[in-house]
């Protein structure tokens, strides 16, 4: 418990690197992707596009990369995929990586019910923090959210997140001690 509270306190997330957004032109339109950097560590990504029509079955695999010395990004230990169409029919979380992933979908975007979905969907304000990602070391990343359909070989799209962990410096900067008052007598 203690060494999440140290890591909380002396490292910090940081999101200004890139985002990218790629969508299946028969599927979608009017794709933006625009992160809106808040201050030097923290970003959030807001993101819009127009669906050309119903999605009625939609999977989502999420899976996290790290960058190793050769500048390539790696399978890093976290990768799920679950049904999003099950998920918020049902308001069922089996495991703790579903009931995040559906606070996530009900807070930041307008996908609150169950499928089909037409229209416009909007992610706002989605941010990366301490508190929405595991311990990770300091390092650059990628997150790969990959949405398909019904059958296995549609693909829908793709929203990819850059992001490093870094040391906070003012964080992890000890304050000088006080001196000590004078005592007269």
């Amino acid at each position: 418990m203690s060494l999440v509270c140290t890591w909380a306190f002396y490292f910090a997330f940081k999101i200004p690197l890139k985002t990218e957004c790629i969508a299946n032109g028969a599927y979608f339109s009017n794709v933006s992707c625009i992160l809106k950097p808040i201050n030097w560590t923290r970003s959030v990504l807001n993101m819009d596009c127009d669906i050309r029509d119903a999605l009625t079955d939609i999977k989502m695999s999420v899976e996290v990369f790290y960058k190793d010395s050769s500048n390539f990004y790696k399978p890093f230990a976290v990768k799920f995929k679950f049904d999003v169409c099950q998920l918020l029919k049902n308001k069922t979380q089996r495991n703790f990586l579903e009931k995040y992933a559906i606070s996530h979908l009900m807070e930041w975007t307008n996908v609150n019910h169950s499928c089909p979905y037409r229209g416009h969907l909007i992610a706002r304000n989605f941010r990366l923090d301490e508190v929405s990602l595991p311990i990770l070391p300091i390092q650059d990343y990628k997150i790969a959210f990959n949405f398909s359909g019904a059958k296995p070989g549609i693909h829908l799209g793709m929203v990819l997140i850059y992001f490093e962990i870094l040391e906070d410096y003012y964080k992890h900067k000890k304050n000088k001690p006080l001196p000590k008052p004078l005592n007269f007598v």
